[in-house]
């Protein structure tokens, strides 16, 4: 019996070096798959507002402003931040919906900041902006 007790003392400081190393990278693992998936939601909820003010924009009694404040709307629920929100009708080429035919093609980009829209930076990293489009044509 007294062997067994010697046995289990050397074995509790072998689980505590195997912690001492595992348990940084599973913490590493859980933040940065929560990193991860938050900005994944992130990109998404931005495309979202994109495609349905893009949708918006193609209305004929829509003007710049009503694109921009639905898609202002469509980020602030989804909690998106510091989002810059251009349309731009391409076909001819000018950066507001003023005198827009049927048929142009209009084109809604949001640029969001990484910074301002995740809890840390610490796993991924500050990485810049993103920008997400959606294109779609007058009605």
């Amino acid at each position: 019996m007294a062997s067994q007790n010697t046995d289990l003392k050397p074995r509790k400081g072998a689980a505590t070096v195997e912690l001492a190393f595992v348990l940084p990278v599973f913490v590493a693992l859980i933040f940065g798959s929560i990193e991860v998936n938050q900005r994944l939601h992130t990109k998404q909820s931005a495309l979202i507002s994109a495609y349905e003010s893009c949708r918006v924009a193609t209305r004929p009694i829509s003007d710049t402003d009503d694109v921009v404040t639905h898609c202002q709307t469509l980020l602030t629920q989804q909690n998106v931040q510091g989002a810059t929100i251009q349309v731009r009708n391409m076909t001819q080429s000018r950066n507001d919906l003023v005198d827009v035919a049927t048929g142009d093609e209009i084109r809604v980009r949001i640029t969001v900041s990484w910074a301002a829209n995740t809890v840390s930076n610490y796993v991924v990293g500050n990485q810049g902006n993103f920008v997400v489009q959606a294109f779609m044509l007058r009605e």
